[in-house]
């Protein structure tokens, strides 16, 4: 025991040494990001024809149905947002071999994780740029489809529902009064966050307007522009 426990110490430390040593390349990455997305999103208005409407209007009748009820009927974030935070800080603890001896989530709305290992960013920033639930509900919506052989509309509409949840979650969250944004440092924090917030909605919404073949249609696009962009900024250094 004392062997694998010591083995999985030395692995932990390699992968923390990693995140350290890419994480603002990373970070250059996700600045690239951004103006790709952009730019991607033009494209999809662009081929707007060609899209699948059918599935983005249940997924839009979701995102507004939810942002109704929490605009007028849900005044402030609950235990559910905060056990969903500390739930996303233990899935990218316990992926990078942290384990996890205690989580505590406050009525006040207030709660917190405890894991043994020196950390990593990737565990501070992980709530800020991964929807769980939506993520969650993706995967959902694939498990229905491969047992039915089809995606009913009602799925749509609750894909669209977790992500609104999250997007309120995550605008609720982000301020500068974050622990976890010092952790990860606040400069770090201002150059990941927007770049990876859109991949993983953007991988969602592809996701819900043509399925897998759509999410790599989505990064093609992001790549494509990312790259001119970058060739670009070359030319000017």
């Amino acid at each position: 025991m004392f062997f694998i426990s010591g083995r999985i110490a030395l692995i932990r430390r390699y992968i923390n040494l990693f995140l350290f040593l890419i994480k603002w390349p990373v970070a250059f990455a996700m600045l690239l990001v951004v103006p790709a997305a952009l730019q991607a999103f033009y494209h999809y208005y662009e081929i707007r024809n060609q899209l699948i409407w059918h599935n983005l209007i249940y997924f839009s009748i979701g995102l507004a149905f939810f942002a109704a009820v929490r605009t007028f009927f849900i005044l402030r974030h609950g235990v559910a947002e905060t056990m969903e935070h500390e739930m996303t800080h233990i899935l990218f603890a316990l992926a990078t071999l942290h384990p996890v001896s205690r989580m505590d989530v406050h009525d006040s709305g207030g709660g917190s994780m405890t894991f043994s290992g020196d950390g990593n960013w990737l565990i501070a920033i992980a709530p800020y740029f991964f929807p769980l639930t939506a993520f969650t509900m993706m995967f959902f919506t694939i498990a229905i489809n491969q047992i039915i052989g089809y995606t009913p509309n009602w799925v749509f509409v609750a894909l669209g529902v977790a992500v609104c949840y999250n997007l309120f979650a995550f605008a609720e969250q982000f301020h500068p009064r974050q622990t976890d944004f010092k952790a990860a440092g606040y400069l770090f924090t201002l150059c990941f966050v927007p770049g990876a917030n859109c991949l993983t909605f953007g991988t969602i919404v592809a996701f819900v307007e043509r399925g897998y073949s759509g999410i790599f249609f989505f990064y093609r696009l992001i790549l494509y522009y990312a790259r001119q962009d970058f060739n670009v900024l070359l030319e000017y250094i």
